[in-house]
C-alpha cells in the first residue's frame, strides 16, 4: 500500500489495525462496560463520597437535636418534659432515627451507643445489651468501646445473669486493666462479688483498688466499700 507520500505502509501496521477494529466489533459489548465501569470510577465514587458525607452532616443535625433532649429540664408543669422517662423516650427515638435514616456514617455509630445507654435506662436491656455490644465493635479503640463494656455488664445485671456479669467483669479488668474505666468496673466487679456471697473475693480486690487509685476518688470509694464489707462479715 502505497502513502500520499510515496511510501509503501507495512503490511504488519495495517493488519495490526485492522484486527484491533475488528476485535472492537466483536467485543462492543465489552468495550462499552468498560467505559461505563471507567465513568463509575471517575464520577461514580466522588458523588457518592460527597453523598455520604451530606448524610453525616445530617445526621449530626439530628444528634444535636437528641443531645438536647437528652439535657432538657424536667417539669411536670410547665415542661418541657414531664418525666425523666419521658425525656429519655423521646431522647432515645431521636437517636434511633440516626441509626434509621443515616445507617453507615460515622455519626450513626456514635449514635447507637447512646441508643443503648438510654435503652439501658429504660430498662430495656436485651435490646441496649445488643446495641452496646455493636457499638463497642464499631467504637474500637476509643474510650466509648470501654464503656459498652461496662454497659453489657450492667445489662447482664439487669437481668439477673450474675455469673455471666462476673465473667465479663474479670475479662475486662484482666485485657483493659490501663481503661480509663477500670476502677469503675472493678467497684462493679467488687459489688457483684457480695452479691454472689463471695466476700473474700471482693475484699481482695476493693483492697487492691484502694492502694491502686489511692490519690482519686475511686480509691476512696474502694476503701468505704471495703469498710463496709469488712463490716458486713462481722
Amino acid at each position: 500500500m502505497t502513502t500520499p507520500f510515496g511510501h509503501h505502509q507495512p503490511h504488519t501496521q495495517t493488519n495490526l489495525l485492522q484486527k484491533s477494529l475488528d476485535w472492537a466489533k466483536k467485543h462492543q459489548e465489552i468495550v462499552f462496560v468498560g467505559g461505563i465501569l471507567i465513568f463509575l470510577i471517575g464520577v461514580g465514587i466522588p458523588y457518592y463520597q460527597h453523598n455520604q458525607q451530606k448524610a453525616d452532616k445530617d445526621a449530626q443535625g439530628v444528634m444535636g437535636l437528641a443531645q438536647y433532649y437528652q439535657h432538657s429540664p424536667i417539669n411536670a408543669k410547665t415542661g418541657p418534659f414531664k418525666s425523666e422517662e419521658e425525656r429519655t423516650q423521646m431522647a432515645l427515638q431521636t437517636f434511633q432515627r440516626i441509626l434509621n435514616d443515616f445507617a453507615g456514617t460515622p455519626t450513626s455509630k456514635l449514635a447507637r451507643f447512646y441508643v443503648a445507654k438510654n435503652q439501658l435506662e429504660l430498662r430495656q436491656f436485651t435490646q441496649a445489651y445488643s446495641n452496646f455490644d455493636k457499638a463497642g465493635n464499631d467504637l474500637k479503640g476509643t474510650p466509648l468501646a470501654d464503656e459498652a463494656q461496662l454497659g453489657k455488664l450492667l445489662c447482664l445485671e439487669g437481668q439477673g445473669q450474675m455469673l455471666q456479669s462476673i465473667a465479663l467483669a474479670e475479662s475486662f479488668m484482666k485485657d483493659h486493666s490501663d481503661s480509663f474505666i477500670a476502677p469503675e468496673v472493678g467497684l462493679n466487679l467488687a459489688d457483684l462479688y457480695v452479691k454472689n456471697q463471695n466476700t473474700a473475693k471482693a475484699a481482695e480486690l476493693l483492697k487492691t483498688l484502694s492502694k491502686t487509685y489511692a490519690d482519686s476518688n475511686w480509691g476512696k470509694q474502694a476503701e468505704r466499700r471495703l469498710q463496709g464489707v469488712y463490716q458486713g462479715k462481722q
